[in-house]
């Protein structure tokens, strides 16, 4: 598959997976939002329908207060007097204030005086709750309570025969707030149609109150209405066509649902968001053509043509093996510079690979050699013993090992230190190699505070003796120990073993070999330390 193909194929795979991406995300991201926020709006359109509600009852409760507290409302409240009947409670007057309901009642809820009219039909009514001619004193417009503007009262809204009201009681008292009071003032007004065309000028909202009893009127109640919640409203929602039926109940204090609230809201917001996605998907598809069509004229002039030029003349290296040839491709972008690299980098293979073999060489012996002490490490001391092993065994000659191990190194790094210590290991290790009398003698790192020695052709008298110069060599270096009950200063420990390997034991038997020098070992150090031990059968039995 050629480069531009790959190219086409990876950028068109890209412009789709970026229309899908984009379409997801519109569809499941954006999209949600536009109707998250439609919810809201008819969420908060209807708390606005509902404010607006409660503000008409405030104004009702503002002059039933008025009212209320004042002289002449409360002599008449104590003598029944008709004067203030005829002047302020006649039909005019109380259609001039809008109030269907005009109540003043004793203490006990005996009614003083009453008048409920329907303002648009200009005739009186009878409600249930007055008609006994005194009204119950738990009924809702008579449950008051401390109101904060000084005396008792109540305001709020209550279902009747005609259909809801709101209501305002307060306690009648004097033009100064005192007392004592000999009764009660209730108004209300009919949520009706006028106070209904008042409230959706109000809002600048078309919505209706429903009967909550009326199953085939009360939305809330019907299939499909999903809960939806803004604040402490509780509201349900409906999608039909291009609208979103909303309901929400007004509710009393007990609970219990008074009317329904009804709003149709139009849903121009989702509208103009699926107009929104269709542009988005429209906008990324035309531009993955327009780019797909711009590339393909632009990579043939500037990618594909010095590429191929390119191409062809690392082939003709590769078959020729000529690394005199240059390519001489004269250009400033990245091809120039890869034609200019490949041309250096022909010229410079021969050193590079004399290099690369120097350092290979190096990193060789790095990894044979200890890094604290510059001798022997644990995997040449391997190397070497096996090397060693079978030529000894091939050669039928003797091979020794001794291993050693400074005395009480633990205390002398808890007392002096571990950059002392390391200083110490240093130490040992120099003298140690400098008196290794052949270049086939190996001095190696075996452990922590252990060192190894392999000694090729050496008896064990020889062996011993070996051992002997190395463990004088330290103590000569006079390093103090003071916490060393094998002398005052830094001294070894040493186990030796020598064997002349058999064929038949083979490989195997390097592994004994160095079991006997950790057990020749283990007996020195038992034995006191600062000493060189040889092994023998009869070692082995002692312990």
């Amino acid at each position: 598959m050629s480069i531009r193909t790959k190219v086409f194929l990876i950028i068109f795979v890209l412009f789709a997976a970026l229309g899908i991406a984009d379409f997801f995300v519109q569809r499941f991201i954006i999209y949600p939002s536009f109707l998250a926020l439609e919810h809201r709006e008819v969420g908060e359109n209807l708390q606005r329908i509902f404010h607006a509600i409660d503000r008409e009852t405030y104004h009702v409760e503002r002059l039933c207060r008025d009212w209320a507290t004042w002289n002449d409302s409360h002599d008449f409240m104590a003598t029944g007097y008709e004067g203030f009947i005829e002047s302020n409670l006649s039909d005019d007057s109380l259609d001039n204030i809008s109030l269907n309901l005009l109540v003043f009642c004793d203490t006990k809820g005996n009614i003083v005086w009453s008048r409920v009219r329907d303002l648009e039909d200009k005739t009186s009514l009878q409600l249930g709750f007055m008609a006994e001619g005194r009204i119950d004193l738990k009924h809702t417009t008579l449950a008051v309570r401390p109101s904060p503007e000084g005396g008792r009262g109540k305001r709020g809204i209550f279902n009747t025969e005609a259909g809801p009201m709101l209501f305002a009681t307060r306690e009648v008292l004097r033009s100064n707030g005192t007392g004592p009071t000999n009764g009660f003032l209730i108004m209300g007004r009919f949520l009706n149609k006028t106070m209904l065309e008042t409230l959706m000028e109000q809002t600048r909202l078309s919505f209706e109150i429903v009967d909550p009893r009326d199953a085939s009127k009360f939305l809330c109640r019907s299939a499909g209405m999903k809960p939806m919640t803004i604040g402490d409203l509780i509201y349900y929602t409906k999608t039909e066509g291009g609208n979103l039926v909303s309901c929400a109940g007004f509710q009393d204090e007990a609970g219990e649902t008074l009317f329904g609230v009804q709003y149709l809201f139009p849903r121009e917001t989702t509208r103009k968001g699926i107009d929104s996605i269709r542009y988005a998907v429209f906008l990324v598809v035309g531009s993955g053509v327009t780019v797909l069509v711009i590339l393909n004229l632009m990579m043939q002039a500037v990618v594909l043509r010095p590429l191929r030029r390119l191409t062809d003349h690392a082939a003709r290296l590769q078959e020729e093996g000529d690394y005199s040839l240059r390519l001489g491709l004269d250009r400033k972008d990245e091809i120039g510079v890869l034609a200019k690299s490949l041309d250096s980098l022909v010229q410079t293979i021969s050193d590079r690979t004399v290099e690369l073999q120097r350092a290979n060489e190096q990193l060789t012996q790095l990894s044979l050699n200890d890094a604290l002490t510059g001798i022997a490490n644990r995997r040449m001391f391997d190397a070497y013993l096996k090397q060693e092993w079978r030529r000894a065994m091939r050669e039928q000659t003797p091979l020794s090992i001794m291993l050693a191990d400074v005395d009480h190194f633990k205390n002398y790094n808890d007392t002096y230190g571990h950059q002392q210590g390391d200083m110490c290991l240093i130490g040992v290790a120099a003298v140690m190699q400098l008196h290794m009398q052949r270049p086939a003698d190996l001095l190696a790192r075996y452990g922590g505070e252990e060192f190894a020695v392999i000694l090729p052709a050496t008896d064990a008298e020889g062996a011993r003796h070996m051992a002997e110069v190395l463990g004088q060599a330290v103590r000569d270096l006079s390093i103090d120990h003071c916490r060393s009950d094998a002398a005052p200063c830094v001294t070894l420990s040493i186990g030796v073993v020598t064997t002349i390997p058999s064929p038949e034991e083979g490989d195997g038997g390097m592994d004994m070999l160095l079991e006997h020098a950790d057990q020749a070992l283990y007996q020195a150090k038992k034995a006191g330390r600062n000493r060189v031990l040889a092994w023998t059968p009869e070692l082995l039995k002692a312990d």
